[in-house]
């Protein structure tokens, strides 16, 4: 991942989790992960691959921003939203 961004503002765990969300956007599709299960990664490169992870790439700035502007303008969300971290934090802890 080191290779692909200039990492002056990213962590590990920024990276990491960026390309999670993608993996798990593509994930969504049952055609690509036909795909996927089917050919080597040069040819599912060929098929409908590329375009979904570009397309989830374009769609998730709009999706985080949707979320953080809901949590800024809502302090009760906020606070859940808290509090759901929170938990998660708990069971690794």
């Amino acid at each position: 991942m080191n290779e692909l961004f200039i990492t002056d503002h990213l962590t590990e765990v920024d990276m990491v989790n960026y390309v999670n969300t993608f993996k798990d956007t593509v994930r969504e599709n049952g055609l690509v992960m036909e795909q996927i299960a089917n050919n080597t990664a040069e040819q599912a490169m060929f098929g409908d691959f590329s375009k979904v992870v570009d397309d989830a790439i374009m769609d998730s700035g709009d999706a985080h921003n949707n979320q953080m502007m809901q949590l800024l303008a809502n302090p009760v969300k906020a606070a859940g939203f808290a509090k759901v971290v929170f938990e998660l934090l708990k069971l690794t802890a």
